[in-house]
């Protein structure tokens, strides 16, 4: 039996591998990261690869066209090459429409289709894993969101065909900052910089904080959304109002700049920002 965990570089998944390595042979252990079809943030990226060799090994699994579609050999009759490597512009462009929280098919395409395709091969008749079977564990958490409030701690994943686990259900976050110091595992700098989240670098689900984060500290991210919409007459963030404002993404970033109500701007938080200013205590 094989114990696979989807590694972000997030301290969730951080949290949730360890979990798992503490409890099952490290040889046992898969470890597998997608960088989001591009769309991380190269500070991520660095401590992916750090931890894959301080800590333990970890897959990297890259996303294709083909992984968009179900049945064999569809890329190409839609005229794509199906084996060329899907990044979010791409991805945007074939569904005509950015992905929102409610349909979030980003995740899908771009980590959990090639992992699943990954799987398929090495857990094949010919792969490395042949006659094994495997579990998967997930570091969702119950407070993250109202949508996630009620995630069990076992279930049947139909989608990669296997057992399911969430250990981490009933943690608050703090646990698993704690978890890895604990283990003297080192975290994604980005928390320390005051970021929520260190997924996508913007994540379409982004809050104002991180949003107004990423323009004064890494404009460059702003600067390739920017040039995702012009290239594809698309917004990357679905409209948050019903009269379809903030939409683009300078109009978010001014978004950003507002508090709570969206009018009165906060010009001093778009200056330098602190060398460290995390929320969860790492500054010490």
């Amino acid at each position: 039996m094989k114990h696979i965990v989807g590694f972000s570089g997030g301290i969730d998944s951080q949290a949730c591998a360890r979990w798992v390595l503490n409890r099952f042979p490290a040889e046992d252990v898969i470890l597998m990261n997608s960088d989001a079809g591009g769309n991380e943030h190269p500070l991520t990226m660095a401590f992916v690869e750090d931890y894959s060799v301080t800590v333990h090994p970890v897959v990297k699994v890259q996303a294709i066209i083909a992984d968009i579609w179900e049945t064999l050999g569809w890329a190409e009759r839609r005229g794509y090459d199906g084996a060329a490597m899907l990044n979010f512009e791409t991805m945007m462009a074939i569904k005509r429409r950015p992905p929102s929280r409610k349909v979030q098919f980003c995740t899908k395409y771009l980590k959990l289709a090639p992992q699943r395709r990954w799987l398929a091969t090495a857990f094949g008749p010919t792969g490395p894993y042949a006659g094994e079977s495997y579990t998967r564990y997930t570091g969702v958490r119950r407070d993250e969101s109202e949508g996630r409030k009620n995630t069990p701690y076992h279930r049947w994943d139909d989608y990669f065909d296997c057992d399911l686990y969430a250990p981490l259900v009933d943690w608050p976050k703090d646990w698993c900052f704690e978890s890895a110091k604990r283990h003297g595992e080192k975290i994604n700098p980005l928390y320390a910089l005051g970021f929520g989240r260190v997924g996508c670098a913007p994540c379409i689900n982004s809050g104002k904080e991180d949003i107004r984060n990423w323009a004064t500290r890494f404009p460059e991210m702003i600067d390739k959304i920017r040039g995702i919409e012009q290239r594809t007459g698309l917004t990357f963030f679905m409209p948050m109002n019903g009269d379809g404002l903030p939409n683009t993404v300078d109009e978010v970033v001014l978004w950003a700049s507002t508090a709570h109500g969206g009018r009165k701007l906060l010009l001093p938080m778009m200056h330098d920002r602190p060398s460290c200013e995390s929320k969860y205590g790492l500054c010490e």
